[in-house]
């Protein structure tokens, strides 16, 4: 993706279901690392629930619960997990929704990543 999506945008076909994950990425903390090109790692909540996931942008996966039930390709209940979505927003590929009130951690990840 060249420019950025709008990630709010219906005519962009963005899910109301998406859409939610989209808002939760851009607003919850989240930690984000590059493994390889196009293979991210996300961490995410704290204490004994934090959790670590394997975000695939060439592939469009990731290893979450979320993804592997709703996800899966043909599925057509998700477009994209929060992860993938938070790894997206840092790197400029789509924005945040409009009523999501970002994470300072998403504003220091996109000016590091975003290109």
């Amino acid at each position: 993706m060249a420019a950025a999506e709008s990630a709010h945008d219906p005519a962009a076909g963005i899910d109301e279901a998406t859409l939610t994950r989209d808002r939760r990425a851009a607003e919850q903390p989240m930690g984000i690392w590059q493994i390889a090109e196009d293979l991210w790692g996300v961490g995410s909540g704290s204490g004994p629930k934090y959790s670590e996931y394997l975000v695939d942008l060439r592939e469009g996966r990731c290893t979450c619960d979320d993804w592997r039930y709703r996800g899966e390709p043909g599925s057509g209940q998700i477009a994209r997990c929060k992860h993938a979505s938070r790894v997206l927003q840092a790197l400029g590929r789509i924005e945040p929704p409009v009523d999501a009130n970002a994470s300072s951690e998403l504003e220091a990840q996109r000016s590091r990543w975003s290109a």
